[in-house]
């Protein structure tokens, strides 16, 4: 198909597409709608001008491959019979990695260059790179720095890429984490027990507030407010004064200490927490929580253990209460993609092919009151966390027994 790149005239006929990142509800559906408008565009155009949509396996790490040696590594062809089905499920079919091309390491060793020389050995006209802001960031670099036509579409299941109200991973993960809530919930009453679910979400807390409102959860804990553990001891054991039972539900982002708390806050919960730490019984979480923090190859800090310490503290804290820890882990972006996540999948797959023909390179789609708009790749950014006036915030505190 002939289009327009930067004021001259080139033939897309092999179109790239990679996903990187974690995987989530979604990055099948886009694949999905962007070929389904390619087999359609075929039909009327030129045999010179015909389209093929090639999958490049486990990310940005393809492109690190010798393609010369590698190439059942590298490619997949991908056809509609290999999607008809495969859109309705989450995770992605042509896999992925957290490959960082421009890590320090990455960029001595000249990593981007040997990924822009790769796509012209594999004949890739265009690419088409499905992941969060720090692999749709990596695109628009590489897309700048030699003068390639890139697109991107933005998953997540945290939901904090700026430029779309809603990033496809987000609904399945809320809806597999109610599912968990109210799966957790009937033993909860059963027993009179209180039960502290964490949930992924990294630093912005949209999976938790969903979830938590909508899984009948009593408290929830967010990375967007502060977290005051005397607070937190007193609801609990108002409910559980109440009802008999609760269910606390944290962000893996929720924090015990941070600079923007009351000095007062910080020190009220260190002491509580140095109680813990100081008690054998829970030697074992002390000893988790001070190994190394371990990073991805982008420098983001792997999360999670909140949950931990805050199901610690209110055992060490409260008489009478029977607690149990869950954590749903990686469970909550598997498995059923979600009706929400393969419509947005499939209206972004349509919308990105929308861009090739109209020769809008260097964008990625976001949705906007229901329609779709063009953002630009080299623009975006994470950290669209939960704003404050957002209603659900004030809703989640409407619980009778406060």
């Amino acid at each position: 198909m002939r289009v327009k790149f930067q004021g001259k005239e080139i033939n897309i006929k092999r179109i790239g597409i990679l996903t990187g990142g974690g995987d989530c509800a979604g990055h099948n559906a886009v694949i999905y709608g962007l070929l389904r408008r390619i087999n359609q565009a075929n039909q009327s155009l030129p045999a010179d001008e015909k389209m093929e949509l090639i999958g490049l396996l486990e990310g940005w790490k393809a492109l690190t491959r010798n393609p010369d040696t590698e190439k059942d590594k590298i490619l997949r062809p991908l056809k509609t019979e290999d999607l008809k089905d495969s859109y309705k499920v989450s995770g992605t079919i042509i896999k992925s990695s957290r490959t960082n091309l421009f890590s320090k390491a990455n960029i001595e060793a000249k990593a981007p260059e040997k990924a822009m020389e790769n796509l012209k050995k594999l004949g890739i006209d265009c690419l088409v790179v499905l992941g969060g802001d720090d692999t749709l960031g990596a695109a628009g670099k590489l897309g700048k720095q030699f003068s390639f036509p890139m697109l991107g579409a933005p998953k997540t299941m945290d939901n904090d890429v700026f430029g779309t109200e809603r990033t496809y991973g987000f609904e399945s993960a809320v809806i597999e984490s109610v599912h968990f809530i109210e799966n957790i919930m009937t033993t909860v009453r059963s027993h009179n027990r209180c039960f502290v679910i964490e949930l992924m979400g990294r630093h912005a807390g949209w999976v938790a507030l969903h979830a938590g409102i909508a899984g009948g959860a009593d408290i929830v804990l967010l990375p967007e407010e502060t977290v005051d553990m005397r607070q937190v001891i007193k609801k609990v054991e108002k409910a559980m004064a109440y009802q008999n039972y609760c269910v606390v539900v944290t962000s893996e982002g929720s924090r015990l200490f941070d600079k923007s708390y009351p000095k007062e806050i910080n020190d009220s919960n260190q002491k509580l927490l140095d109680d813990v730490l100081a008690d054998p019984k829970y030697a074992m979480i002390k000893a988790r929580h001070a190994l190394p923090k371990k990073l991805d190859s982008f420098g983001n800090e792997q999360l999670g253990g909140i949950g931990e310490y805050i199901y610690a503290l209110l055992e060490k804290h409260t008489k009478g209460i029977e607690y149990r820890l869950q954590n749903c882990g990686h469970a909550i972006r598997g498995g059923v993609a979600h009706v929400a996540d393969r419509l947005l999948g499939l209206r972004f797959g349509d919308a990105i092919f929308g861009f090739i023909r109209d020769s809008k390179f260097g964008t990625y789609p976001g949705l906007q009151a229901d329609k779709i708009v063009a953002n630009n790749l080299l623009e975006v950014k994470g950290g669209a966390f939960i704003p404050a006036d957002n209603q659900l915030l004030a809703m989640k505190d409407a619980v009778e027994f406060y």
